[in-house]
């Protein structure tokens, strides 16, 4: 396995795969053949967030954006969030770690559903925030950008300790403990970088 990290508290459901049996949240290691993106993203940070922006708009909506290494193996945190596959209302979150190898990359994702009542987050803070007219904002990496779920203020982190068992909480507090504690195979850091 390409990835590894702590998964104390998890239940495996795969070879791969694992679940969080306190709130059914989804994790998952995956590798795949080609390339995660265009090469020359990788130079350039602003081109790497509109392009990951672009790539996500028809699906949901890109929150936020990083990149960094580990162990010389170039790293691109993503959180992004996409309309419920399953119900008529909520969302998916998930917060991603991409590992831009070729001829294959891997992926270590975090999914957390919104279940039962919806759109808590963002009605208990537009009523808090007194329904600001600036709620929607345009995207900040691509400000022509649209995308199938809005950017918003909700989105913001500085929200979550309000909202500790909100998904998109959850997701960052995990890929925060797990940003700082996963693991590389040294076989697959060997493979070459993307461009």
């Amino acid at each position: 396995m390409p990835i590894s990290f702590d998964t104390t508290g998890l239940q495996q459901t795969g070879p791969t795969a694992w679940a969080n049996p306190g709130s059914d949240d989804k994790i998952e290691v995956k590798t795949v053949e080609g390339q995660a993106f265009e090469p020359s993203w990788m130079h350039d940070l602003g081109a790497l967030r509109r392009g990951f922006a672009g790539m996500y708009g028809e699906a949901g909506c890109l929150i936020e954006l990083e990149r960094y290494e580990i162990v010389g193996v170039p790293v691109i945190y993503q959180v992004v969030k996409v309309p419920h596959p399953a119900l008529p209302a909520g969302q998916v979150f998930m917060a991603i770690y991409t590992l831009p190898k070729t001829p294959v990359y891997a992926q270590l994702i975090y999914a957390a559903a919104e279940s039962g009542m919806t759109g808590i987050r963002e009605a208990t803070l537009m009523a808090q925030l007194g329904m600001p007219a600036d709620w929607t904002r345009p995207h900040p990496f691509d400000p022509s950008l649209r995308t199938r779920l809005p950017y918003h203020r909700g989105d913001d982190p500085a929200f979550d300790r309000q909202f500790p068992d909100h998904p998109l909480s959850r997701a960052r507090a995990w890929a925060g403990h797990i940003g700082r504690t996963m693991r590389i195979d040294p076989a697959f850091a060997a493979q070459a970088n993307l461009g």
